[in-house]
């Protein structure tokens, strides 16, 4: 794998799937993004096995390819880099090779094969009017625990 992509772009997806991986758990993967690079965008994936994002953003993939590297660790490195474009390239032994401007990190993956498939949607999406959105969820407040629930 082997491809260019803009901070904002990247940086835009790594956001979303922050919500979704574990940071602590008992199953090392689960704490990864999958990356894929596949035609013209770059894939990103993330679960807890509960809960799934998949979302993409545009890029220059000169290698296509897949692997997996530590969520939080690339949301961080990401995020204090420069507004310029980002190298990625997959190295042997799972590492990702980043570099940006005058940075360069290398982080140490796992196999893509251990990440687990998220199932397809079989369903088309819907479409809601916010305002039914709005009507729905307020007709379930009143089941909200109004205390916090500790794990």
């Amino acid at each position: 794998m082997e491809l260019t992509v803009k901070k904002f772009d990247l940086l835009r997806e790594l956001q979303l799937t922050q919500g979704v991986v574990e940071r602590k758990t008992t199953i090392p993967i689960l704490s990864n993004l999958l990356l894929e690079a596949r035609g013209e965008a770059l894939h990103v994936t993330g679960t807890d096995l509960e809960l799934g994002i998949k979302t993409a953003c545009a890029a220059k993939v000169k290698k296509e390819g897949a692997g997996t590297v530590p969520a939080r660790r690339l949301f961080e490195i990401v995020r204090t880099l420069p507004d310029a474009e980002i190298k990625l390239k997959l190295l042997e032994n799972h590492w990702l090779d980043l570099r940006c401007a005058r940075s360069h990190f290398k982080l140490v993956g796992m196999a893509k094969d251990n990440f687990p498939v998220l199932p397809d949607l079989p369903h088309p999406l819907v479409s809601l009017p916010a305002y039914l959105l709005g009507t729905l969820i307020a007709k379930t407040t009143f089941a909200i625990s109004m205390e916090e629930s500790r794990y």
